[in-house]
C-alpha cells in the first residue's frame, strides 16, 4: 500500500513507554492473515470465560446523579488522562496531625492520632472529619466513606505514615520474604533503545519515581512493619525484533523477577503484556499490579495474583457494546471489528465485544484479525481486511488493534479511498486507545487524512482523558496531588510536573500512576501483617476494598474481584484539537462528557 514502507520504519522505533500499551506481542494460535467472519455464517462465539470483574449488563449499570459536569477533577491516565492541580496545598485535611522529615530535609505530616476516628458507612450522613469531602458530590463522596485514612499507607497528606514493627519478632516466613527486607519488582521496558533513535518519551522516568516512593517508604516509614523494601529493577525489550518474538522476552523478564530475583510483587506503569502475566503469577506464585485491560482468562487464572487499575478486556469491551446499543447508536448500521493475534486478544474481542453486538441483533459483518508475525506491529492481512470493510459497505468500525497497528491500518483506509464521514469508528480502553498519546500516534505516523478519518470517535475510557482542558475544571484531587508534591520534594530529578501543560500533564500523570500502584501494594504488605507469607500478602490484596486510583475515580478490590476499575466514560477524539494550543503534540486530544456520562458498577 502507499505509504507503509515509511509507517513501518517509523513505528519499529516507538517508544513503547510512551504508548503505554505496546501489546501486540507474538505466539498466538490464531492464524495469520486477517481471518474473516461475517454475520450469518461465522460460528457461535466461544463462550466467555469466568470475569472476575463480575460486569453488569446495561440495566446494572448506574450512571453518576448529582455530581455537576462541570466539578471535574482532571486526573492523569498514565501518559494520556490529565489532571490539573495546585501545587501549594492539598484539600482534604486529617485532624492531630504532625509533622516528620522528608527524605530531602523537608517537613511532612505525620500520621493522626490513633482516636481520630474511622471514615462513616452512613450513607447519607455528615461526611467524617478523617473521610476526604470530593468536591464533585455523588457517587464521588459515597466512595471516599469507605477508605480508612488513619492507615499508614491510606493518607491523602503523605505518601505513607511510621507505624512501628509490630509486636513480635521478624522472621523470614517465606520466599522473597526476609526478616528484614521483602523484594518486590519493577518491570520497565527498555526505553532507551528507541529513544537513542529520535522518538520522545514524554512521561517522565518511571524508574525513578518507583525509586523515589521506595526511599520514601523506607526512609520515612522504616518500611512496612519495619521490614525494608528491595525493589529491583527488571527491563525488558521494547519491540519483539531480531529474531525473538515480544511474547518471549516479556516470559524471559517474568523469569528474570521471579527466580532470580524471588519477587513477591511485581509492579508495571507502561507495558508488560501477554503471556508473561501468567508466568508471574500462574506459573511463580508472585503478583502483577499493573494498569491495563487484562483478559478476564488471564486473570482468573491469575488466581487473585493478577491485579490491575482498569477492568478486564471483555468488562470494557462489552461495557462499550451495551453503551452503544442502549443509546440507538448502532441501528440500521452494517458493523466490522478489528483484533490482533497478540495472545487472549481476539479471543476476547470475540467472547465480549461480537458476542454482545450479535445478541443484540447488531449486523456484524466481519470480524477480522491481523497478524502480528510475533512483533509488536501488526501488519498481517490489513490490506484485505480494509477491502472487505468496502465490499460489506461497512460504516461502523471497532478497530481493537494496539498503538502500533492502528495508525497504519487508518492509513491503509485512507489510501484506499475511504473519507471523513464514511465510517464512524467507536473503541475504548482496550490496548490503551484511551491513552491520548496513543490516539495521537494516528495523525503522528498516519497524517493529517489519517486524523480527519478518525475525528470525532467515541472513546468508553476508565479515566479522566482530557479533563484538563474543560475551562471549568476543578483543581487536581487530593490523592494527584499528594502524590506530584511527595514525588517533587523527595526525588533527585526535583520537579513539579504542572498538570495543566499539554506535554507535563502526561509526567504528571505517570507520577499519578505510579503512586496508586504502589500504594496498593504497600496497603496489602501492612494489611498481611508483620511477618506475613506470600498467601497472607495475596489474600490481604484481594481484600483491600476501595482503592486510590488517578482522579480518584471509583476503583476498589474484593475477593474474586481482581480489576480495580469500577467506572466508565465516555470521551471523544478529536483532530484538530477544538481547543487552541491545548492539544498533543500532533494537535490531537480527548474531549470528555460531563460527569452525567460516568458509568459506575461497571466491573
Amino acid at each position: 500500500m502507499g505509504g507503509r514502507s515509511q509507517i513501518v520504519r517509523s513505528w519499529i522505533a516507538l517508544p513503547v513507554a510512551l504508548l503505554l500499551a505496546v501489546a501486540c506481542g507474538g505466539g498466538a494460535e490464531t492464524s495469520g492473515g486477517a481471518t474473516r467472519t461475517t454475520g450469518g455464517t461465522r460460528e457461535a462465539a466461544p463462550e466467555s470465560p469466568a470475569d472476575p470483574g463480575g460486569e453488569p449488563p446495561p440495566a446494572e449499570s448506574e450512571e453518576l446523579a448529582g455530581a455537576p459536569g462541570s466539578a471535574a477533577d482532571a486526573g492523569v491516565e498514565a501518559g494520556g488522562t490529565s489532571t490539573a492541580a495546585d501545587p501549594t496545598g492539598s484539600s482534604g485535611s486529617v485532624p492531630g496531625e504532625t509533622t516528620v522529615t522528608t527524605t530531602r530535609g523537608e517537613t511532612a505530616a505525620a500520621a493522626p492520632a490513633e482516636d481520630a476516628g474511622g471514615a462513616t458507612s452512613d450513607p447519607g450522613g455528615a461526611v467524617a472529619a478523617n473521610v476526604h469531602a470530593d468536591p464533585r458530590g455523588g457517587v464521588f463522596t459515597e466512595f471516599q466513606r469507605g477508605f480508612d485514612r488513619d492507615h499508614p499507607f491510606g493518607s491523602l497528606e503523605a505518601f505513607c505514615f511510621p507505624h512501628g514493627e509490630g509486636a513480635e519478632p521478624r522472621l523470614a516466613p517465606d520466599t522473597g520474604i526476609g526478616a528484614d527486607t521483602i523484594t518486590l519488582a519493577h518491570i520497565r521496558p527498555r526505553i532507551e533503545e528507541i529513544v537513542e533513535m529520535g522518538f520522545a518519551a514524554p512521561v517522565g522516568d518511571p524508574t525513578d519515581m518507583f525509586d523515589t516512593f521506595t526511599r520514601i517508604v523506607n526512609e520515612r516509614c522504616g518500611g512496612v512493619w519495619g521490614r525494608k523494601i528491595d525493589l529491583r529493577l527488571v527491563e525488558v525489550a521494547a519491540l519483539g525484533v531480531g529474531g525473538t518474538d515480544i511474547d518471549t522476552l516479556r516470559n524471559a523478564a517474568c523469569i528474570e523477577a521471579t527466580e532470580d530475583h524471588e519477587a513477591v510483587i511485581l509492579v508495571n506503569s507502561t507495558s508488560f503484556q501477554g503471556t508473561a502475566q501468567l508466568c508471574v503469577t500462574e506459573e511463580h506464585d508472585s503478583a502483577l499490579i499493573t494498569h491495563q485491560a487484562l483478559p478476564a482468562e488471564y486473570v482468573q487464572r491469575g488466581g487473585g495474583r493478577l491485579l490491575t487499575t482498569a477492568t478486564t478486556l471483555e468488562g470494557n469491551l462489552r461495557a462499550l457494546a451495551e453503551y452503544l446499543i442502549s443509546t440507538g447508536a448502532l441501528e440500521g448500521r452494517r458493523v466490522a471489528v478489528v483484533a490482533s493475534n497478540t495472545p487472549g486478544e481476539a479471543e476476547a474481542t470475540e467472547a465480549s465485544l461480537v458476542a454482545t453486538l450479535e445478541a443484540a441483533g447488531v449486523d456484524v459483518r466481519a470480524f477480522d484479525v491481523l497478524d502480528c508475525a510475533g512483533t509488536s506491529v501488526c501488519f498481517g492481512g490489513m490490506a484485505e481486511s480494509v477491502q472487505r470493510l468496502i465490499e460489506e459497505g461497512v460504516d461502523v468500525l471497532f478497530p481493537t488493534v494496539n498503538a502500533l497497528s492502528l495508525p497504519a491500518y487508518i492509513t491503509e483506509m485512507v489510501t484506499q479511498g475511504f473519507a471523513p464521514g464514511d465510517v464512524r469508528f467507536y473503541n475504548s480502553d482496550f490496548n490503551n486507545q484511551g491513552n491520548e498519546i496513543v490516539s495521537g500516534l494516528i495523525v503522528t505516523f498516519g497524517g493529517e487524512a489519517a486524523g480527519e478519518l478518525y475525528d470525532g470517535t467515541v472513546l468508553l475510557v476508565h479515566g479522566d482523558s482530557g479533563r484538563y482542558r474543560l475551562p471549568d475544571h476543578l483543581p487536581a484531587t487530593a490523592f494527584d496531588e499528594m502524590c506530584m508534591r511527595e514525588y517533587a520534594e523527595n526525588s533527585a530529578i526535583g520537579e513539579y510536573y504542572d498538570p495543566r501543560d499539554p506535554v507535563e500533564t502526561n509526567k504528571h500523570g505517570m507520577v499519578g500512576l505510579v503512586c496508586s500502584i504502589y500504594r496498593v501494594a504497600l496497603r496489602g504488605l501492612y494489611d498481611a501483617g508483620p511477618n506475613p507469607t506470600r498467601a497472607d500478602i495475596f489474600a490481604a490484596l484481594e481484600n483491600l476494598g476501595p482503592v486510590d486510583l488517578v482522579s480518584m475515580l471509583p476503583g476498589s478490590l474484593a475477593p474474586g474481584k481482581w480489576t480495580m476499575g469500577d467506572s466508565l466514560q465516555p470521551v471523544t477524539f478529536h483532530y484538530p484539537c477544538p481547543f487552541e494550543g491545548m492539544g498533543t503534540t500532533a494537535g490531537t486530544c480527548h474531549v470528555p462528557n460531563d460527569y452525567s456520562e460516568l458509568r459506575v458498577g461497571v466491573n
